[in-house]
């Protein structure tokens, strides 16, 4: 897929423009003659300690006491008077939240912007995710008992391709995720793309808001949409008896993991064929049925654990004449479960789900800034380096981020969408493995950066070359 990248208007060399811009679109309702710091300046501050995995505003508090001396030489006009925690957390929830929202959809989008000029073939276009995803801290029974107070969801759209948050939503259980999917589509800018969910938000309302945005969905199916569900289940049981001549693409792969061996195998139809035209006319959009079909099997025993079969439906045309079609169907399937693995690193590694939150104008305002966080190190984790065939992990990137000099280098990069500003600094390229040279020993033995080795996990190629040079000598 062909990016266009625009300039925004921040000076490399410093904060000082990326501060000014955040001033601009953010309002400050505080009283102008009490401020010590105006909002954009904690703003840095708190979206560089969350980087370094600050779970709450004493933890930030603490970073920023930890590291004034480099934050003042990093951040116009800080002093050294260093903020209490209770003002960091009024910050958070003073902003208004539809404005970080659009902050933070302005330095994703803007940056990198879909041509929409050409028709972009289907295995081209992009993939946006939507889901939601429960904050267990936030559910007021004292056991957190899902089935006495669920808390509150947040309910995100990504950009797989990118691994990053276009936009979120955090809303009561009491409230639909399909009508904060509604509201998200009517903010941003999904043309050309297919969009993914579960089946809890497969409804008519919210597939026609996808079509009228110029997308096409896939979507879950499951029993919630009764007739719908009934009718193409039924028809896939045609296939399977071969009573109907539908005509089937499908497309079959295998993979081997955790002691057992995947097989999964997909079949699509067309819904013209299969629907009767009551239904036909009510999910007038739906052009095509999906049945994956999953088969496990353990390693060793050759025993079949179970087979498991999923339906989905969506508004792309059937390509009875392309094979390759099943397999792209595939692809994009799987795309949607990519976001369950950054829903863990939001609740693992970020430590979302430890925090017992109540206020929901800061449970808005601070999910919206751990995710620019897990966004600015998913950027630097597609751009570094890899280690042994896998991306370096965010607990590694994490701790080279407790150096604000390294947290402030990532972020640049992220913002400026300009990875090359990451190795201006010789020590962040050789934490990151940029350098192919081996690491100088005053690299190593200067104690600020030797302390980082404490705590650095070995996949990182930083404790792998230092190792290697100990060995040596």
């Amino acid at each position: 897929m062909d990016i266009i990248s625009t300039t925004l208007p921040i000076n490399q060399d410093n904060l000082f423009e990326l501060q000014k811009l955040i001033e601009a679109k953010l309002s400050d309702p505080r009283n102008k003659w009490k401020i010590t710091y105006p909002l954009c300046t904690i703003m840095v501050i708190v979206i560089l300690a969350k980087e370094a995995g600050c779970l709450n505003c004493c933890a930030i508090r603490r970073y920023w006491i930890t590291n004034k001396d480099k934050l003042q030489q990093l951040i116009y006009g800080l002093t050294d008077e260093v903020a209490s925690a209770q003002t960091i957390r009024r910050v958070q929830s003073i902003i208004k939240t539809d404005e970080l929202d659009e902050l933070l959809r302005d330095f994703l989008v803007s940056q990198r912007i879909i041509k929409q000029d050409e028709p972009i073939p289907l295995q081209d276009r992009e993939v946006v995710p939507a889901d939601g995803q429960n904050m267990r801290a936030t559910r007021s029974h004292i056991n957190g008992d899902a089935r006495l107070d669920s808390g509150y969801d947040v309910v995100s759209l990504y950009f797989s391709t990118l691994g990053f948050t276009l936009s979120q939503v955090v809303v009561d259980k009491k409230n639909h995720e399909a009508d904060s999917i509604i509201q998200m589509l009517d903010k941003v800018n999904v043309e050309n793309s297919i969009l993914v969910w579960d089946a809890i938000n497969t409804r008519t309302k919210t597939l026609e808001t996808v079509i009228s945005h110029k997308a096409d969905y896939l979507v879950s199916l499951k029993s919630n949409q009764g007739l719908l569900f009934e009718e193409v289940t039924t028809a896939f049981e045609f296939v399977d008896s071969n009573r109907y001549a539908f005509d089937v693409l499908s497309s079959q792969r295998t993979s081997s993991e955790h002691g057992r061996i995947e097989n999964k195998t997909i079949e699509i139809i067309e819904a013209s064929k299969a629907l009767s035209k009551a239904m036909q006319k009510k999910w007038a959009s739906v052009k095509s049925f999906i049945r994956v079909t999953t088969t496990r099997t353990q390693k060793i025993s050759d025993i079949s654990q179970n087979t498991e079969h999923r339906y989905f439906i969506s508004s792309i045309d059937m390509d009875g004449t392309d094979e390759s079609f099943a397999t792209t169907m595939q692809d994009i399937i799987l795309k949607r479960w990519a976001i369950e693995s950054r829903h863990w690193v939001i609740d693992v590694v970020f430590g979302q789900d430890a925090l017992p939150l109540r206020n929901q104008d800061y449970i808005k305002n601070s999910t919206i800034i751990t995710k620019m966080a897990v966004d600015i190190l998913s950027y630097i984790r597609a751009n570094a380096p890899m280690v042994d065939g896998k991306p370096q992990s965010f607990e590694s990137l994490q701790i080279l981020a407790r150096q604000p000099q390294i947290a402030y280098k990532f972020m640049e990069a992220f913002f400026l969408n300009n990875f090359e500003l990451v190795k201006e600094d010789e020590f962040t390229k050789s934490c990151l493995g940029i350098k192919d040279e081996v690491i100088e020993d005053d690299l190593l033995s200067h104690p600020e950066r030797r302390s980082i080795l404490d705590d650095m996990p070995e996949d990182t190629l930083l404790a792998k070359a230092f190792k290697a040079r100990t060995k040596k000598k």
